[in-house]
């Protein structure tokens, strides 16, 4: 993969993370809702954004999809990572205990190696149909 789909990848990661974070800052980054509130949230984001998000991003930039969902999922996950650890983590002033504490976050650094590659090995299978037909 070349420099420019990195870049993609880690703004495309970054702009969602920051719309996430920017929603939730009203409500403590969602520490104010119940835990039902939450789940559905977590829900929400890892079976219909984030997938929606991986789509997108994919078919813009084409190639082999399964090896970029990869790329993705990394890039989801260790980057949006470090981006709650400064911000959460540091400035907020709650260590590295806000993978507890912000355990729906937590949960989405692993949803990520979930649905990204299954969107990605979905559309690798669709395209190697499409070439055998």
């Amino acid at each position: 993969m070349n420099l420019r789909k990195h870049l993609i990848l880690f703004f495309v990661t970054f702009i969602a993370w920051l719309v996430y974070y920017l929603l939730g800052l009203p409500f403590n980054y969602f520490l104010d809702w119940s835990v039902v509130e939450r789940i559905l949230i977590s829900l929400v984001t890892a079976f219909s954004v984030l997938p929606f998000i991986a789509l997108f991003t994919l078919l813009f930039l084409g190639d082999d999809y399964f090896k970029t969902s990869i790329w993705f999922a990394l890039y989801a996950s260790v980057l949006v990572f470090i981006l709650d650890f400064i911000v959460v983590g540091i400035i907020e002033g709650y260590g590295i205990q806000f993978v507890t504490s912000h355990w729906v976050q937590t949960l989405g650094y692993f949803y990520v190696w979930i649905s990204i590659p299954l969107v990605g090995f979905a559309m690798k299978k669709i395209i190697d149909v499409k070439k055998i037909s």
